[in-house]
């Protein structure tokens, strides 16, 4: 009896090892820039920076967009500043195609954000498609209360309100 609940505990383990393993490598994770997304950023002025998040095939343009802004927040708060404005909504997608033929029948292709992908057809006879999101925002970081950003008051963000909305979906 013993013996048969060790082999069904390994089952339990090797099972939920899988099934965390498949999850995990849908959707784009949170943090710097690699091979399957993930963000950049740098300075373009003075208190201005172009804010990246790069999605992968799995991650839907809402949630790369989230993404961007939960990064523009949090730079906002590590420069010391409590709000940022929208300059520039530079975001597009990259769309790829895989025709399949029977002397090809995957192909093998590096995205925009870095990572390598094989897409294989089960089907000879149609094509598939996958879209990577790229967001991209040009922000200039202030504090509400500084005068020469006054003009920016009414499409200001408020980087600890986006940190306090998204916290729970980002992290």
């Amino acid at each position: 009896m013993i013996h048969a609940i060790k082999t069904t505990n390994k089952f339990v383990i090797f099972g939920s090892i899988v099934v965390a393993i498949v999850f995990s490598a849908c959707a784009t994770a949170y943090g710097p820039r690699n091979s399957m997304g993930g963000y950049e950023d740098k300075v373009v002025g003075e208190n201005m920076i172009e804010v990246r998040f790069y999605g992968n095939q799995h991650t839907t343009k809402d949630g790369t967009t989230r993404r961007l802004l939960f990064r523009c927040a949090e730079i906002t708060l590590e420069n010391g500043f409590d709000s940022f404005v929208v300059l520039q909504d530079q975001s597009y997608s990259e769309e790829t195609v895989n025709n399949p033929t029977v002397d090809k029948p995957f192909e093998t292709r590096e995205s925009m954000s870095g990572g390598v992908r094989t897409t294989v057809s089960p089907d000879l006879t149609q094509a598939t498609a996958s879209t990577n999101w790229v967001a991209v925002y040009v922000i200039s970081i202030y504090n509400e209360n500084d005068s020469p950003y006054s003009q920016y008051k009414r499409s200001r963000l408020d980087a600890n309100q986006i940190i306090e909305d998204y916290k729970g979906e980002i992290r």
